[in-house]
């Protein structure tokens, strides 16, 4: 099941409260730490039911939206 753009920025309002989210919004700029980005993670298993978290996973690798797009596009495309 591929994630589609509109649910992921869907999913970032609501642990942001933020009204505006774009996939070149950086967590930082959106004031989502680490938690949050674990949050948005796990709500993206449960919705894809697939496995996201794992020994591969590098937080500090998800710097913008769009990371997480490619991150989950790339483990989704299996």
């Amino acid at each position: 099941m591929m994630l589609e753009q509109t649910q992921l920025i869907d999913m970032i309002k609501q642990i942001s409260g933020r009204e505006e989210v774009k996939l070149e919004d950086t967590f930082e700029a959106l004031e989502m730490d680490s938690t949050n980005i674990v949050e948005l993670l796990i709500e993206m298993e449960m919705v894809l039911d697939i496995d996201i978290l794992d020994a591969n996973l590098n937080l500090y690798d998800m710097i913008r939206v769009a990371d997480v797009e490619a991150y989950i596009q790339q483990i989704t495309k299996g």
